[in-house]
C-alpha cells in the first residue's frame, strides 16, 4: 500500500489550476482524435489532504481558491444532473457545487432537443451530463431500464475536443464511457453522461472548447434473436445535433508523493505522478517493459500483453473499496511503457475519506 510504502519527506505539490459502459483504450496520437469523441461554493475541508499526506509520511499543503456560487433557477438543473451521477448527500452536494459548472448550451433537430446541463472534472478527465427530450412533450416509448438504472437508449456521436486542440495540448490518446439514465421518471426527458480521460498531456483542459456532434438516437429493443444474441439497435430519430461549449470546472486534484518502485504484471515500475481529487484518482507510472501488439480493434483482451496491466484500488474511511480498473492509456518512451490511469469514483468523496491506494504490489 502506498500508505505503508511512502516514507519520503518531500512536500506534495499543491492543486493545479487549470464512469456504465465499455472502456475505449487508445495508444497513439492518432487515437486522440477518436478518443476525444467519446465530460456555490462551500468551504473546503482543508484537513483532508493533510491527513492523507500524513498517512503517506509527507507534509502537504492544500490551497483552495475562491469563485462564484451557483444557487437557484436554471442553474439548479446543473447541480441536480451532477448529483444524479455522483451522489446527493449534503457533503457530496457541497463538493459538486464547488467543482461543477452549469453549461446550458443546446441544439435541436427533428423534434428532439439535446441540452448540455453541466460539466465537472479533475486533472486529466471530465464528465458532461446532457438532457435529451422531445419537443412535443411526449415520452420515449422505447425506453426501458435495467437493474442498475441504466436506459437502453444511446447516441451515435458525442462530445470531443478537436484534433488540432489535442495536438496542441500533446494528448496521445484516451479512454471513456457513456450511458443514459432517467433522472426524473415523471418527465419526458432522459439524461446522458459522458466521462472521458485523456492521456499524455499535463496541460489543463479548462478553457478549451468541447464540440458535441450526434447524428442518431437509437435504442436496443427487448428480446433476443433466434441464436440468442441481443436484437440489433434501432433508430428512434436521425438528425444533426451540434453545439460547442467551454470546458469549465474547478480542479481540486491534490498531488501525493511519487518515485516509489513497485511490480505490476511481473514488471518493475516507478510512480511518476499520483493525484487524488473528490472525483477520482490519477496515476502515471513508467514500466520497464513494452506492451505487446494491440488487438486489431484497439481493445485489449489479453492482459499478459499489457506491460502495465494491474490493480488500481482505493480504500475509503468507511471500509469500502473501489477497484478503479486495470485498463489504461499508454505510450512508449526509450524502450519503456509510460502508463496513465485516470478513473472516476462511483460517487464524489471528500479527500479526507481516502485512506489508502493500492497499485500493483505497492
Amino acid at each position: 500500500r502506498l500508505a505503508e510504502a511512502a516514507n519520503g519527506t518531500a512536500e506534495a505539490a499543491v492543486q493545479r489550476e487549470s464512469a456504465a459502459s465499455s472502456i475505449l483504450e487508445l495508444h497513439s496520437a492518432d487515437g486522440a482524435r477518436d478518443a476525444a469523441r467519446r465530460a456555490r461554493r462551500p468551504k473546503a475541508r482543508r484537513n483532508g489532504a493533510r491527513r492523507v499526506a500524513a498517512a503517506l509520511g509527507i507534509a502537504a499543503l492544500l490551497t483552495i481558491g475562491g469563485g462564484t456560487a451557483y444557487a437557484t433557477g436554471a442553474l439548479a438543473r446543473a447541480a441536480d444532473s451532477l448529483a444524479a451521477i455522483f451522489g446527493a448527500g449534503p457533503a457530496q452536494t457541497e463538493l459538486i457545487d464547488r467543482i461543477g459548472r452549469p453549461i446550458g448550451a443546446s441544439c435541436t433537430s427533428n423534434g428532439i432537443t439535446i441540452t448540455a446541463d453541466a460539466i465537472i472534472g479533475m486533472r486529466h478527465a471530465y464528465a458532461v451530463v446532457y438532457t435529451i427530450e422531445k419537443d412535443d412533450g411526449t415520452a420515449f416509448d422505447e425506453l426501458t431500464m435495467d437493474e442498475n438504472g441504466g436506459c437502453n437508449l444511446f447516441l451515435e456521436g458525442g462530445g470531443s475536443i478537436n484534433a488540432l486542440t489535442a495536438l496542441r495540448l500533446g494528448v496521445k490518446g484516451g479512454y471513456g464511457s457513456s450511458h443514459t439514465f432517467d433522472a426524473d421518471p415523471a418527465d419526458n426527458a432522459i439524461q446522458l453522461v459522458e466521462m472521458m480521460s485523456l492521456t499524455g498531456s499535463d496541460a489543463s483542459l479548462v478553457g478549451e472548447t468541447l464540440h458535441f456532434d450526434a447524428s442518431k438516437l437509437l435504442y436496443f429493443p427487448e428480446g433476443k434473436q433466434a441464436d440468442g444474441r441481443d436484437l440489433p439497435a434501432e433508430a428512434i430519430a436521425t438528425g444533426n445535433w451540434s453545439m460547442s461549449f467551454k470546458i469549465d470546472y474547478e480542479d481540486l486534484s491534490v498531488d501525493l508523493p511519487a518515485g516509489q518502485t513497485f511490480t505490476i504484471n511481473g514488471n518493475s515500475a516507478v510512480i511518476n505522478e499520483l493525484a487524488i481529487s473528490p472525483l477520482g484518482a490519477d496515476v502515471t507510472y513508467t514500466v520497464d517493459a513494452v506492451d505487446g501488439p494491440s488487438e486489431p480493434t484497439g481493445r485489449e483482451t489479453n492482459s499478459e500483453n499489457r506491460a502495465g496491466h494491474g490493480d488500481f484500488t482505493v480504500t475509503f474511511a468507511d471500509g469500502t473499496t473501489q477497484e478503479l480498473g486495470s485498463g489504461y492509456g499508454s505510450w512508449q518512451e526509450s524502450g519503456k511503457t509510460v502508463v496513465q490511469k485516470t478513473y472516476f469514483f462511483n460517487q464524489i468523496r471528500d479527500v479526507d475519506d481516502i485512506v489508502s491506494i493500492t497499485i500493483g504490489d505497492l
